[in-house]
């Protein structure tokens, strides 16, 4: 989000939106999966209903798996996240170019084997997170982490999705932590994000 260029020129726009019926989600841990973990959203009148790709926002703050939490979401793009939802918002434009890269299962090339999830998300704590570690992860490569923020620094900044790729949308479920959730843009009428809800 270094410098936020007018919607309209890039063909997405944002609007403020807001809940009309509670919302919930609830997370899964995504093993061998191609996110951290699975994120189900029901009820929302901005967002689909259905399974999503998620990634950890912040490893200081807890999240239960298979529990319902009500929520409030905010595109990434909204340039007034509320404070300490995201320790550093201004990468989350290289989250979200992360976010279409599909590095999962693929190989990250100079012989550093296949990305895994684990990677992925070692890589976005590296850009958006102040404190965190491994010991949640599961398999990664040090070397193929530093790999995809090498990348993210280079391609990602001011990077902002078209209709046919996602957006990754921030969930704040209260006192657990808050989980980034990667939603294709044509779910939004006229690829239109939601900024808040």
């Amino acid at each position: 989000m270094k410098q936020y260029l007018l919607a309209s020129v890039l063909g997405l726009s944002f609007i403020n939106g807001a809940l009309a019926n509670p919302a919930g989600m609830s997370v899964e841990r995504s093993e061998g999966g191609k996110s951290y973990f699975n994120v189900f959203l029901t009820g929302s009148a901005d967002l689909k209903d259905g399974k999503f790709p998620g990634w950890c926002a912040d490893w200081d703050r807890a999240i239960e798996q298979n529990r319902t939490y009500d929520y409030r979401f905010y595109s990434s793009y909204n340039q007034n996240l509320p404070a300490g939802l995201v320790d550093h918002p201004e990468y989350l434009d290289e989250v979200n170019w992360i976010a279409n890269q599909n590095f999962v299962g693929k190989d990250a090339g100079t012989g550093l084997g296949i990305t895994t999830s684990g990677d992925v998300q070692l890589a976005i704590w590296t850009l958006i997170d102040d404190s965190f570690n491994d010991s949640t992860v599961g398999p990664y490569s040090q070397a193929r982490v530093d790999r995809i923020v090498e990348l993210a620094k280079k391609s990602g900044s001011d990077f902002h999705p078209h209709c046919r790729q996602e957006v990754v949308i921030v969930l704040d479920p209260g006192t657990p932590q808050s989980v980034l959730v990667e939603i294709p843009m044509k779910h939004f009428k006229k690829c239109v994000v939601p900024e808040e809800g």
